[in-house]
C-alpha cells in the first residue's frame, strides 16, 4: 500500500510539472519539439519576433513573406541551410526553405520598429495550412490565410487568463456548447456513483433514505455549479 501511495505522488508531481511547464511556455518563448512538432511556431521575445517551423520527420518546403507599416532594423537566423533563401528589406521579409529527415528546424528572428502592424503570408508545401500555425506560447491559430498581427498582439496573449488559451477555451466551450450531452453524462454518472455507494456503504447504516437524498442533493447542487462556471468560463 505505501508502494502504491509513493508511486501515485511520483505520477501527481510529474503531471503537475509537465503542466507548469506547458504554462511557463505561454508567458517566455515557446514550447515544440523539432522532429516531432509539425508547422510554424511565431512569436515575441526581448522585442523580437521569432517565426520558426518544424516537420515531423516528413519533407516539406516552408516560403512566404512579412510586412510592416513599420521599419526591419536587424534580424538573424537559426538553423539556416545553404539551400535557404532570405531576403530582407526595409519593410518586408521574403523566405523560402526546406526541411527533411536530417533537418528537421530552421527559422529567423527579427526586430521591427515604429509599426502597428505584422503582415503574415505563410505556406507550407506552397499550400496554406492556418491549424499549422501556432501563435504565442498558448499556440493560437489565425483566423485567415494572409493575416495581421497588432503591435500589442503578443502582450494581450500573455495578459488573457489561462481558461481563455487554447485548449483550455476550446475545451470548456464544446462542453457548455453541447451542455444537454454534458450535464446528462455527468448526472448519469453520478447516478452511478450513488448507487455504489447504496449497494457498498448505505446499506450498513441505519439513515439509508437520508443518505442517499443527501447525495442526490449534492449531486444537483454541483450539476447546476458547473452549469454556471461553464457560462462564466466561455463569456
Amino acid at each position: 500500500m505505501r508502494r502504491l501511495n509513493f508511486t501515485v505522488k511520483i505520477i501527481v508531481l510529474v503531471l503537475l510539472s509537465v503542466l507548469i511547464l506547458m504554462l511557463s511556455s505561454g508567458c517566455r518563448g515557446i514550447f515544440y519539439i523539432p522532429g516531432a512538432s509539425y508547422g510554424y511556431y511565431i512569436w515575441e521575445e526581448d522585442s523580437s519576433i521569432y517565426v520558426e517551423w518544424s516537420i515531423d520527420r516528413r519533407d516539406s518546403g516552408f516560403s512566404g513573406s512579412i510586412s510592416t507599416d513599420g521599419k526591419i532594423t536587424a534580424y538573424d537566423l537559426s538553423g539556416w541551410e545553404k539551400d535557404d533563401l532570405i531576403e530582407v528589406g526595409e519593410n518586408k521579409i521574403e523566405f523560402s526553405a526546406t526541411l527533411d529527415d536530417k533537418d528537421y528546424s530552421d527559422g529567423f528572428s527579427f526586430s521591427p520598429q515604429d509599426y502597428t502592424y505584422l503582415e503574415f503570408d505563410l505556406k507550407i508545401d506552397d499550400g496554406y495550412d492556418l491549424s499549422r500555425i501556432n501563435l504565442g506560447g498558448f499556440l493560437e491559430n489565425p483566423e485567415e490565410s494572409v493575416f495581421k498581427v497588432k503591435e500589442q498582439y503578443f502582450d494581450q496573449l500573455r495578459e488573457k487568463p489561462w481558461y481563455k488559451r487554447p485548449p483550455f477555451y476550446e475545451f470548456f466551450y464544446k462542453l457548455f456548447s453541447n451542455r444537454y450531452f454534458t450535464f446528462t453524462y455527468i448526472f448519469i454518472l453520478g447516478i452511478i456513483v450513488i448507487e455504489i455507494l447504496r449497494i457498498t456503504v448505505f446499506s450498513r447504516r441505519k439513515r439509508k433514505i437520508v443518505n442517499i437524498a443527501v447525495s442526490y442533493a449534492v449531486l444537483i447542487t454541483a450539476v447546476v455549479c458547473i452549469y454556471f462556471i461553464l457560462r462564466f468560463l466561455v463569456r
